[in-house]
């Protein structure tokens, strides 16, 4: 399943950046043609206008994981704002379920998350286009409930059979904080409806855990590992910019 998803990220990052690359170089001969065929005074004359407004949509990586995988359901919104010429405030709200059928436990972990931040624009577009190569950091919270159905006691003593208890626990008002670094991009498929790609590098600040146990994931954040606070990930955006105003 892991090797599918990097599969279709590889393959779709590459369709995006080609199209991106295609679409500006057709504007650029359109601007070519125009600028040849315009008189110097109105050149003198002419002024560049940047939009501003509201970017909102849907996360497509988790629709698509929850159809793939059993074990995950998901759904996030997306949205940006830009706040000047190269700088955009942007979040993610979303909520996650995943169920885990290991060997020596079975749990269900169910919560919600929200990430906010600041995207940096790297991309010099051309006139009329606001398509974006950024970079961005992020901070992310996590509240979630954690249900612990069964588990087997460890032992190096392999004599006896496994010891299963059926124990049901249930864990509430957990929670996980991370900083993330995102790199990615967004580009304009047709007129302001824009397609993105993004990889996403996180660090745990901090986290609320079981006294007994620990926490296995976290909305938004993805698996948690008992002795690392690195983790990793991506993202399939389709959204939607509504113009508000130029500049």
């Amino acid at each position: 399943m892991k090797t599918l998803h990097r599969f279709l990220f590889v393959i779709s990052f590459t369709l995006v950046t080609c199209f991106s690359l295609n679409a500006q170089n057709e504007q650029g001969i359109a601007q070519e043609s125009a600028t040849d065929s315009t008189t110097v005074d109105t050149l003198d004359t002419a002024t560049k206008t940047n939009s501003y407004g509201l970017r909102i949509g849907l996360e497509l990586s988790k629709p698509l994981r929850s159809f793939l995988d059993d074990t995950y359901q998901g759904l996030a919104i997306v949205g940006d704002f830009r706040i000047k010429d190269r700088y955009y405030l942007a979040a993610e709200l979303g909520t996650e379920t995943k169920e885990f059928d290991e060997p020596t436990y079975d749990a269900q972990v169910e919560g919600s998350y929200l990430k906010a931040g600041i995207n940096y624009n790297a991309y010099n577009n051309w006139e009329g286009m606001s398509n974006l190569i950024y970079v961005g950091f992020h901070l992310g919270f996590s509240t979630f409930n954690q249900d612990l159905n069964n588990y087997t006691i460890y032992t190096t003593n392999s004599f006896y059979e496994p010891d299963v208890r059926n124990d049901p626990r249930n864990y509430s008002n957990l929670n996980l904080i991370w900083a993330e670094l995102q790199m990615g991009l967004q580009v304009e498929l047709f007129n302001n409806l824009y397609m993105g790609l993004n990889v996403q590098l996180k660090r745990i600040l901090s986290q609320k855990a079981p006294d007994d146990f620990t926490n296995l994931y976290a909305p938004g954040y993805n698996k948690v590992t008992f002795d690392n606070v690195y983790g990793a990930g991506y993202g399939y955006t389709i959204s939607y910019l509504i113009p508000i105003f130029k500049k």
